[in-house]
Formats: C-alpha cells, sequence, structure tokens
C-alpha cells in the first residue's frame, strides 16, 4: 500500500501545536516496521531533522505553493504514478477532490465555539476549510474523546469514523539545564492567543504576588494573534519585572522550565488536548488546569482544577501547590499519568487505522 502524508505542517523551523503534532507523529511513523509505502507530500524542501529518506519513505516537492492544499495536492494525487492508495494528513486540511481515500486528523473546533477570537479571514478559512475536509473524508483522526465528541456531535459523524490520536510526549533529555529563569517561579506554556486566557492569569498572580513577592510569572510561547490585551494587563498591574516573556523556546529549554517551576498553569476557556499539561506532569512538575472536558480528560486526577472565569479558585491553588506536601503528592502523580499518551502509541494506532481502511 502507498500511503501520501501532506507533511507541510512537520515542515517548519518553529514547530508549536499542529506543526509539533506532525512533526512527532511522522518521525515516528517512519520508524514503524511495515511493508507499506510511504510518500511525504511538500511545498519546499524537507528540514535536516524530518526523517530521512529510505526506499519506503520518500519525499515529493512541488508546486505551486500559493493554495497548495486546493490546487497544486488534488491535481498531484491524480497524475502522480503509481497512485496513492490513501491520503493521510495530521491537519485539518484535505483536497476538495482526490482519487484516494481522505483521511484527516481534525485537532478541535474551538473555532466555532469563539468566533471573535479570530480575524475574520482566518475564522472563514477554519470554518469552511475544516467542514469540507470532514464532509469529503472517509475517516476522521483527532486528539481526543472531547474533541471527538464535538465532532460528532457538530456534524453528525458516527462514532465509528472517528479514531482518537492523542498527543504523546517524549524522552526527558538526559540533562536538564539551568533555568531561564530563577526560582520560584510559575509558568505558562502556549501561543499567546484569546482562548489561552492569558490576562486572567495575570490578573490573578498580581493578587498572589501581593502575599508572595518572590515569586515570578514565565509565559513561554509565541505571538499568536489578538494578544495585546495580555501586554496591556502586565502594563497596567504594574508588573513588567514580576510577568516574564520568553517568546518561542527550545526544546531543551521547555523541559527546563517545566523541571524547575512551581506549578505549570493552563488557565484556558478551551483546549482540544492540552499538551503542556502532560509535558509537565512528565517532569514531575505539578499542574493547575481548568477545569474543562480535555484537560480533565488528560490530567485526571493528576493535577488540581480551576474555574477558568474565577480569579480566586485560581489563587487559592496557587496557594496550595506551593505547600510542599501538596508540591510532592502531584509531583509523584504526574508522571505515571503523562506516560499513557506516547507519540509511539498514536502513531501505530494512526497506522493500524489505515491498514484497515
Amino acid at each position: 500500500m502507498i500511503i501520501a502524508i501532506d507533511g507541510n505542517e512537520a515542515n517548519v523551523k518553529t514547530r508549536v501545536g499542529v506543526g509539533e503534532y506532525a512533526f512527532q507523529i511522522l518521525t515516528q511513523l517512519s520508524k514503524l516496521k511495515t511493508p507499506h509505502q510511504f510518500v511525504i507530500y511538500l511545498k519546499n524542501t524537507p528540514l535536516p531533522d524530518l526523517p530521512k529518506s529510505t526506499p519506503n519513505w520518500q519525499y515529493q516537492i512541488f508546486g505551486p505553493k500559493k493554495l497548495w492544499t486546493k490546487i497544486a495536492l488534488p491535481f498531484h494525487l491524480f497524475l502522480s504514478s503509481p497512485k496513492p492508495n490513501i491520503f493521510y494528513t495530521p491537519g485539518h486540511y484535505t483536497p476538495p477532490f482526490s482519487p484516494c481515500p481522505l483521511v484527516p486528523t481534525i485537532h478541535d473546533l474551538g473555532y466555532l465555539n469563539s468566533p471573535e477570537q479570530f480575524t475574520k479571514k482566518d475564522f472563514h478559512q477554519l470554518k469552511n476549510w475544516t467542514a469540507q475536509s470532514i464532509k469529503n473524508a472517509h475517516h476522521l483522526f483527532t486528539v481526543s474523546e472531547f474533541s471527538k465528541k464535538e465532532i460528532e456531535k457538530i456534524y453528525q459523524i458516527p462514532s465509528t469514523k472517528i479514531t482518537v490520536t492523542p498527543n504523546g510526549v517524549g524522552d526527558l533529555p538526559k540533562k536538564i539545564i539551568p533555568p531561564l529563569v530563577k526560582p520560584p517561579y510559575f509558568l505558562s506554556v502556549g501561543t499567546l492567543k484569546p482562548n489561552k486566557n492569558i490576562p486572567f492569569l495575570i490578573t490573578a498572580f498580581a493578587k498572589f504576588f501581593q502575599k508572595h513577592p518572590n515569586y515570578k510569572l514565565v509565559i513561554a510561547g509565541q505571538k499568536g494573534w489578538l494578544f495585546d490585551e495580555i501586554f496591556t494587563k502586565v502594563k497596567k498591574l504594574n508588573l513588567p519585572k514580576q510577568v516574564i516573556f520568553t517568546g518561542f523556546v527550545s526544546e531543551t529549554q521547555k523541559w527546563s522550565l517545566y523541571h524547575h517551576a512551581s506549578a505549570l498553569i493552563i488557565p484556558s476557556l478551551y483546549e482540544g488536548f492540552g499538551r503542556p499539561a502532560i509535558e509537565a506532569m512528565k517532569t514531575g512538575c505539578p499542574v493547575i488546569a481548568s477545569s474543562i472536558p480535555p484537560l480533565k480528560e488528560v490530567i485526571e486526577n493528576a493535577g488540581l482544577f480551576i474555574n477558568p472565569q474565577n480569579k480566586k479558585t485560581l489563587i487559592s491553588a496557587m496557594e496550595k501547590i506551593i505547600k510542599p506536601d501538596v508540591s510532592q503528592k502531584y509531583s509523584r502523580l504526574g508522571p505515571p499519568q503523562a506516560s499513557k499518551y506516547t507519540w509511539t502509541k498514536s502513531a501505530t494506532t494512526i497506522l493500524n487505522t489505515l491498514n484497515q481502511l
């Protein structure tokens, strides 16, 4: 069987969210023993850290780059020889027409719940292109049971047509480097965008800081969209030295931040999965998270939950987590919970599902 894969989400230097998911899944798929042949479609030359070419793992680079998914990809699928038996993408979008079955990954439907958190252009594309992908799909992957239920409900898709392939977490580095910021600090990891609820976190931290002036808040993540309120809030609360923005951090720096943090805080209003939770738990870093279905699904009893619209619950959780006995409890519970989620397991599920299809 020839399995064609859209590898463009993985073929970027700064990987976050879907990009990191795509990179990890491709990396693990390339390591699995299988008689099948993989052909990875790209619009740019593959980056050096993507899996190396082998007899059953090949790259094909083609254009035009503009509207690649809508124009270049479908024509390539029809004109390629031999034609692939199935087309899989670790992202939302598939071509509008294809000679073979299409299998996309729908990570979440958060944009439907909060369209105001997106530009009109981005919302239009997310809504319409994703709906088309779901309509044309032979099968679907998604990253959590929560997202699966949302897809079933909104698009009337039968449960048997959706397979959950969660985010994973890899091995910790053999050596943890010194932290970018001197402890003690609380940590937030993720792209700066509205659903992450960062202004709420900053406001709660400001109250906590009044009683604990030795603490800092480290916000690690690149700018996404509609992020101005975040920086305005820091300025308004006069916390320029206490709230530290690192921007995008390397894998090595990220693991160090988790390892030395008092706790990871995820105050999100919406998530499809919440990968920072399992990354933090892997290191033994305690987790404080919003009491929303996907985070409760991923963390289970290994973290403290808060109401993401009530700052008193977050302040209370921060007060609790700095107590040694509470911190040690969640440091112990985290690693076993994180071990349930591996990239190898998800990649194996994907390959087995494509094989059955």
